[in-house]
């Protein structure tokens, strides 16, 4: 019992440890886009912001679905993921934005450091929020799935 769950905890943080790296990829996605969308087509900041955003979270969310939470991919459907993804992106964007703005609004520090004292705060609910609910595997899934086929078989036989 020990080895078990000594296993689930290397898990844990090996999971982590690579969301973090998976979590450079919007964050830098979306400041390296805007910076070509902006300098090389001067294209207004709304569309060289909102461009690179939704490309680098697409990417993201392929990322963490495909290497950091590849394990639990069984009994977890994709298409409830992505649906999960886009609400939690949307809510932990919302929830950054706040954060940095009442630190500047309310303390005076400038966003440029604000953006990265939220992000301190974004790594453990990203985390707990990709991990169990996101990207979590459906619980019972597989028992109604093995119920199933075993009542399939107990009619065909009987």
């Amino acid at each position: 019992m020990k080895t078990k769950k000594k296993k689930n905890i290397i898990k844990l943080v090996t999971e982590f440890a690579k969301l973090q790296l998976a979590g450079n990829i919007p964050f830098w996605g979306t400041y390296f886009g805007f910076a070509f969308l902006d300098q090389t087509f001067n294209m207004p900041s709304f569309w060289a912001l909102a461009i690179p955003t939704v490309l680098s979270n697409i990417l993201f969310f392929i990322v963490d679905d495909k290497w950091v939470f590849a394990d639990d991919k069984k009994g977890r459907d994709s298409s409830d993921g992505v649906i999960k993804f886009i609400t939690f992106t949307i809510t932990s964007a919302v929830l950054l934005f706040t954060i940095t703005y009442t630190l500047e609004q309310q303390f005076g520090i400038t966003p440029y450091i604000g953006q990265f004292i939220s992000g301190l705060f974004s790594t453990a609910w990203t985390f707990v929020g990709l991990k169990f609910w996101v990207f979590a595997p459906v619980r019972h899934h597989g028992l109604r799935i093995a119920r199933s086929k075993a009542k399939r078989r107990r009619i065909k036989t009987a």
